[in-house]
């Protein structure tokens, strides 16, 4: 009779084994559609979206590139003109890199919401 018992026993931890696994491979197959949907490109591009839109820390580096970039951009302007002399060209090229650099530094130091390093 031991031997039934025990063979009974084994049956039932083995159908309960397969109801686990059962449940498990529910739970797996779940997780991996919501991560394939989360995969998707427009998903992506719609996450990484949001992300922009909540991030301070990304549009004050924006804004500060442009500022940066807008300043020595004018300057460039302003001392070429319509010259087409090279030493002009070259100097100008020189002084809207410092002029960009100079702004978007002094920029990260103004703006409040950016985070000291």
């Amino acid at each position: 009779m031991k031997t039934v018992n025990q063979n009974q026993v084994l049956n039932e931890k083995i159908e309960v084994l397969r109801m686990k696994q059962s449940k498990d491979f529910e739970v797996l197959k779940s997780q991996f559609h919501i991560t394939l949907e989360s995969m998707k490109p427009i998903n992506l591009v719609k996450e990484t979206i949001d992300d922009f839109k909540n991030s301070k820390e990304i549009k004050s580096s924006l804004l500060e590139s442009t500022l940066g970039i807008a300043a020595g951009y004018v300057t460039r302007k302003m001392i070429v003109g319509k010259s087409s002399s090279m030493i002009k060209k070259t100097a100008a090229t020189i002084i809207q890199y410092l002029v960009s650099n100079f702004i978007t530094k002094k920029a990260g130091k103004i703006n409040p919401e950016e985070k000291e390093e």
